[in-house]
């Protein structure tokens, strides 16, 4: 009895743990946003662009400042005043205290601290979207993986039925032999070939290992633990090339960075224009001079009291800085129109020849679908009349080579299809909305 408990509770082990590892594609792109450390470095990035936009970041706010001061002094003093009286001590003890409080704040500066907010708020703008493009690369990249999973696992089901038919051949090769009706050449290539694709199987197994090793790095787990995509099939809806190009414009966020970079080269415009306006600020400083001396004409001597100005400063010339730096940022404006422009051409060619690879993997992967049928029909004729002696051995090894390369075809063909549509859903934006 406690030998059947024991085998039960390992049992259920063995399950929770296969569990564990069993992934399905959804699972495995929220496990990748949460874990993957890319995302966190860049989140970082978007939560100091965060804590930078505030109004007293861009100098919207008063600065405040308080300083005292004190000091202590042993003196000789020897003085001689108007009425003819002196004074004469020595080691005379002096203090003096100093102290203020110094508010300052620009009323105006020619819309520099909205511009500076404006651009604090660009740069967070910026960040968001390096966010959301380092996730939708995450999401791509774990989307290839997975789907590159599923046709090694079709591979590995293709290639363990075709052993089997391998092995059925050997079969009735050998059983030709022994019985004398076949040639011992026949045998032998049959078995040539089973041990070939018992090596395509190790192969095949040796890219899984791998393929698992790079999706647990964009998991952050251990690069050998098991991992299993329990999904089968790969999603290959109708997509419409009209669409796309609408939310190439809207959602690419190449393009959205880009334009970002041009808004705060204009806000940037906005900056130097605002050095060739006057400043004016509120000052007010509030002073504690206090003194102390046990010998000399004052023997305290204080002041305090509070004063408030206005200050307007007016540039005059500061040797054409101004006017250069407008004339760089002009250049600037134009150079980033013209990269807009090219990476819009760059971006519309890579959806084009991706909506074509998309078109041309499905296209192949209806007829390769055809040819499956079409081989594996064949591969059935040719074992029945190799099996009935009505033909030989190459008839055979033919018709088993065509299904090998037709399934392999097939599975290719739908694995790249996957790929093409992970592509344009990247390209546009939508691979995380899907």
């Amino acid at each position: 009895m406690k030998f059947k408990l024991a085998l039960l509770g390992l049992l259920f082990v063995v399950f929770a743990d296969a569990q564990e590892n069993n992934f399905s594609l959804g699972a495995s792109i929220d496990l990748a946003i949460k874990q993957n450390l890319q995302i966190q470095i860049v989140s970082s990035d978007l939560e100091i662009a965060q804590i930078n936009n505030n109004w007293g970041n861009a100098g919207a706010l008063p600065t405040v400042a308080a300083n005292v001061s004190n000091t202590e002094a042993i003196t000789n003093i020897d003085q001689k005043l108007a009425n003819g009286s002196s004074i004469q001590r020595n080691n005379v003890s002096n203090s003096s205290i100093n102290s203020n409080l110094s508010i300052s704040w620009r009323i105006y500066n020619g819309k520099r601290i909205r511009a500076t907010k404006d651009r604090f708020e660009v740069i967070e703008k910026m960040g968001e979207i390096a966010l959301d493009q380092q996730i939708d690369q995450i999401v791509f990249d774990v989307s290839n993986i997975y789907h590159n999973l599923i046709r090694l696992n079709k591979q590995i089901i293709a290639t363990k039925a075709i052993i089997t038919l391998s092995e059925e051949r050997y079969k009735i090769a050998e059983t030709r032999f022994n019985i004398g009706s076949g040639a011992k050449t026949d045998m032998l290539q049959a078995e040539i070939d089973l041990n070939a694709q018992r090596v395509n199987l190790e192969n095949i197994n040796t890219e899984v290992a791998a393929t698992v090793a790079n999706m647990n790095a964009l998991l952050k787990r251990k690069f050998d633990e098991p991992f299993f995509a329990i999904e089968e099939k790969f999603e290959l809806p109708n997509i419409e090339f009209s669409k796309l190009e609408s939310l190439l414009e809207k959602q690419n966020y190449q393009l959205l960075m880009a334009q970002q970079e041009r808004q705060n080269i204009l806000n940037d415009r906005k900056i130097i224009n605002s050095q060739r306006l006057p400043v004016l600020s509120l000052n007010s400083n509030t002073i504690l001079n206090k003194q102390r001396s046990t010998a000399g004409f004052f023997l305290t001597n204080q002041t305090f009291g509070p004063n408030i100005g206005i200050g307007l400063g007016v540039p005059i010339f500061n040797g054409n800085a101004n006017k250069t730096q407008l004339k760089a940022n002009s250049i600037q404006e134009k150079r980033q129109d013209l990269q807009i422009e090219q990476l819009k051409i760059s971006l519309q060619r890579d959806l084009l020849i991706a909506y074509q690879d998309y078109q041309n993997a499905i296209e192949i992967t209806r007829i390769e679908e055809d040819n499956v049928k079409l081989a594996e029909e064949n591969n059935m004729i040719s074992t029945e009349r190799f099996r009935k002696l009505v033909s030989n051995s190459i008839e055979l090894r033919q018709a088993q080579l065509s299904l090998i390369e037709a399934e392999n075809r097939y599975i290719n063909a739908q694995f790249l299809a996957q790929v093409a549509v992970n592509r344009l859903h990247f390209l546009t934006g939508e691979i995380n909305k899907n």
